[in-house]
C-alpha cells in the first residue's frame, strides 16, 4: 500500500484557501490552530512543518465550523 504526504506547500495552499473561505487572517489562523501566530509567514520562508503539526492543522480545519458558503451550498 502506498500513501502520499502533502507537502509543506500542498499544506500551504489548503491553508491559503482555509483562510479565504472562513475570512481569517494568517496570524489567527496560526494562532488557532496551533498556538503560533508566524506559522504562515514561517511556511512561507521554506521551513517545513513536522508530521504531528501538520496534523494538529489539518485536525483544526476539518473540524472548524462550516463558514455561510459552506452552509449555503450544503443546503
Amino acid at each position: 500500500m502506498v500513501t502520499t504526504l502533502a507537502s509543506d506547500a500542498d499544506i500551504l495552499a489548503q491553508i491559503d484557501r482555509f483562510c479565504s473561505t472562513h475570512g481569517l487572517k494568517p496570524s489567527t489562523f496560526g494562532r488557532l490552530s496551533i498556538g503560533d501566530a508566524n506559522l504562515i509567514s514561517n511556511l512561507k520562508a521554506d521551513r517545513s512543518l513536522t508530521l504531528k503539526t501538520a496534523r494538529r492543522i489539518v485536525d483544526f480545519m476539518s473540524s472548524y465550523p462550516a463558514s455561510p458558503i459552506e452552509q449555503q451550498e450544503a443546503a
